[in-house]
Formats: structure tokens, sequence, C-alpha cells
């Protein structure tokens, strides 16, 4: 008995959307997946924070928290009623390019929940009440952030690599100061100057059946006029790199980031640059996790996180390390970053790097809110949807040389920022020791 040939997978698409512009500037995204029956819609509002006044710093997030709060014609809790009734589920958030707004529903109600996510984009009631809870949700949210050292590093790393006069050096939610001053007049102006049609995107992923959707979709927003004032994209800098440490006393843990600003979508490095960060702290059995997790039981894990952004990102190794082994963890890791002679990247290494990215893509879509978070995502980033595509062709072209290359030019290691959240007392002489000129907060 021969042994079956088994022939190499096909090559996955990212499906091509059907595409509609409705008479007022809305486009609409069309993802039809068969068997798929639990549709998404999920409107994308251009919408840069740096849009927002810089002391209501936050605003464009009460905004969001507040749309499902009661609407012109579903007031208070009617709304969330009729949304329970349609078995729908409303979620939104904001970037710092955009803010979101997604509905999943049975394509049984798809019908009936549609104009009322209409209804919380175009008419939210944004009450006085609803306002001031959100803003006391969001500073008690910030207190709890600031004990945390994780969200205290992550907050403090982005200060550190973007220079301090762009909106996206800072939180994308706001700090005390601002969000503490929000006011629900300051809230219903952010909607009146920047929620409209022309500014949006609708995301539709789902089984339809034999109907079209697009019918739905006008009826629900295609008399939604409201002009918005104009905005434009900040392209942010980088700030000189840095070390600070942020004292934690009687911490036993230190939270630690090693990094950059780093490049976005639209680079021409960024396909190795994915690749190369993925053989270094990417998986499992990274190089920086293989050595300070299994071989040295400095941490749980460790990992070098590439977050793009619209323009730029953010490139940084992150990890918790016990404190008595902090200095040397972090000396370890800027080791375990080095390329150069026998380090480079190699040929089985980039393999299965390629691998687990190119085929991971297709189990991330397998659903519709995969679809339409993907979509959005690229929407957001202003990128057309057949990036996925692109960027998969391109990642298998990578060669060893090109991740490794591209590693040395955007992780360059006398140029990169340290943040520690941990005991200063126990920590700051060990770092000190190893060179590195310390501030401290």
């Amino acid at each position: 008995m021969k042994r079956p040939i088994v022939p190499a997978p096909p090559v996955w698409d990212f499906p091509s959307p059907r595409t509609a512009q409705l008479d007022n500037g809305l486009r609409v995204l069309i993802f039809q997946r068969p068997g798929q029956h639990l549709i998404n819609a999920t409107l994308v509002l251009e919408l840069p924070l740096s849009a927002e006044p810089r002391d209501r710093e936050g605003v464009s997030a009460i905004l969001q928290r507040c749309l499902d709060e009661g609407t012109a014609s579903h007031p208070g809790t009617d709304f969330a009623d009729e949304l329970e009734g349609c078995g729908a589920v409303l979620v939104g958030g904001t970037g710092y390019a955009a803010a979101h707004l997604s509905l999943e529903v049975p394509s049984t109600r798809f019908g009936t929940a549609l104009p009322l996510f209409a209804e919380a984009v175009r008419e939210p009631q944004l009450a006085d009440a609803d306002v001031r809870r959100h803003v006391e949700l969001r500073l008690a949210e910030l207190a709890q952030e600031e004990a945390h050292p994780s969200h205290r590093g992550a907050i403090a790393f982005r200060a550190s690599v973007i220079d301090s006069e762009y909106r996206a050096a800072r939180s994308a939610s706001g700090d005390a100061t601002g969000v503490g001053a929000i006011t629900a007049d300051d809230v219903r102006a952010q909607h009146q100057a920047h929620y409209g049609p022309e500014r949006g995107t609708l995301v539709l992923a789902g089984d339809f059946g034999g109907d079209d959707p697009l019918p739905a979709v006008v009826a629900a927003f295609g008399d939604w006029r409201q002009p918005t004032v104009p905005i434009s994209h900040e392209v942010p800098r980088s700030a000189p790199a840095r070390a600070l440490l942020i004292d934690r006393p009687g911490a036993v843990q230190a939270d630690v980031r090693l990094g950059r600003f780093g490049i976005d979508r639209r680079h021409p490095d960024y396909a190795a640059l994915r690749l190369g960060g993925f053989v270094l702290g990417g998986g499992f059995l990274s190089r920086l996790n293989r050595v300070l997790r299994e071989e040295r039981g400095y941490t749980y894990g460790v990992q070098l996180a590439n977050s793009p952004a619209r323009s730029g990102g953010l490139l940084a190794m992150h990890a918790s390390f016990r404190t008595e082994v902090a200095a040397a963890a972090i000396a370890e890791a800027s080791e375990l970053l080095r390329v150069d002679g026998d380090r480079r990247i190699t040929g089985a290494e980039l393999t299965d790097a390629v691998n687990f990215l190119v085929g991971i893509a297709p189990l991330r879509c397998a659903t519709a809110s995969g679809i339409a978070d993907q979509a959005a995502a690229l929407v957001e980033a202003g990128l057309d949807t057949d990036f996925v595509n692109t960027h998969s062709a391109a990642l298998r072209q990578v060669t060893p040389e090109a991740a490794t290359e591209a590693i040395e030019r955007h992780l360059p290691l006398d140029d990169l920022s340290l943040v520690v959240v941990g005991d200063a007392e126990a920590l700051a002489e060990p770092l000190r020791s190893a060179g590195l000129q310390l501030d401290l907060s």
C-alpha cells in the first residue's frame, strides 16, 4: 500500500468585498460569507485623536462609551431593551486614527438591529447623567491603571519614544486631568463636529442569504446628513532615546520595555521587519523566550511586539522579570537582539516564521467578525483590503538577509529607549552599573 501524496496547501486569499458608496458619502464594504449566520456590522469613522481639544483629551472615548446609553428614538434603557430583543451586541472603541462601533447580531434579526445601530451613531442621547457616570468610571480605571505596572509601563514607554508634541505620545483614552474636565456639552460637541457619513466606512460581513443588505443600509443611513469640521492626521516623530525607571516600592517584579518608535505597514521594510521580529521574540520558541524563560527562568514570557499605526508604530520587547535578576535579564535581552556575525537570522528560522504568520491569517479570518475586524483595521490605517494578500505575498519573498538587515536598521541597539517599572531601591544601582544613564520617576 503506497503512502498517499499530500499536496501543498492552496494559497489562501482574503476575500474581496463588494463596494458601494451612498449619496451622502458613506462607503460600504460587503463581505458575503456563506454559513456565517452571526453578522458583523462595523462602522469606522475617520477621527484622529489629534482632533480632540488638548484640555479635554479622552472625550472621544467617553463619547463612544455613551453611544449605547439611549437614543432620541429609544431613550434610556429602552435602547438596551430593543438591542437585547434582537439578540444583538454593540461594542465600540477609539484608536489614534479612527473611532469604531460594531454590531453583532443573528442573521435573522439583522433587518431589525441595523436601524438601532444607525440610531446609536446618528442620534445618541448623550444625557448629562450618563456622561458623568462614564467620566467617573474612566477616572476609576485610570487610578487602577496607575497602580498596575504593565499599564503604567505602556503609557510611559509611548511617551518616551514619541515626541511629546504629538497626540500619539499620550494615552488614547486621556489622563485624569483631561477626563476629569469633560462635560456632557463637550461630548455632544464632539459628536456634532465629527460624526458624519462622509467620514465613515461601514463593513458588513456574514451570510445574508439571497438578500442584498445594501437596501437595508440605505434605509438606515441614506438620509444621514451631518457636516463635519476638517481634520488632518498627524505624522509623529520619534523622541530621543532614554532610560526611565519608575519607582514601585516593594515590587517583586520589574515590568520592562525596550524598543523605539517603529514603522507602519506602508514602509517597504515592514514585511521583513515583522518576520525578523517574530524570529527574535514573536513565538514561544523565539530567541528571547527560549533563553530568558526556558533556559534562565527569569520570566514567564517575553515578546518583541511590532505594533504599526497609521503613521509609524511601536517596536518593543516587553517582559516582567524577577526584581533580583532584572538588570541581568535586560543586559542579556539586548544581546539577544543582536543579529550580527553568527547571530544573523537563519533560513530555518525564517521559514518557521513565514509558515506561522501566513498560516495563521485564515484562522483569524474564519468568522464574520474576524473578516470585519481585519477590514476595519485596514480602513483605520488608510489601506485597502487587498493589503492582506499583498502582505502575505511579500512575507513569502523575504530572505534571511533582508530580515536581518531590517532588524539592524529599525532596532539599533544604541538608539533604544528603556522603561522599567519596579522597586527603584533594588534596581537603580544594578542598572547604573550596567552603564545606563537613568531618569527616575
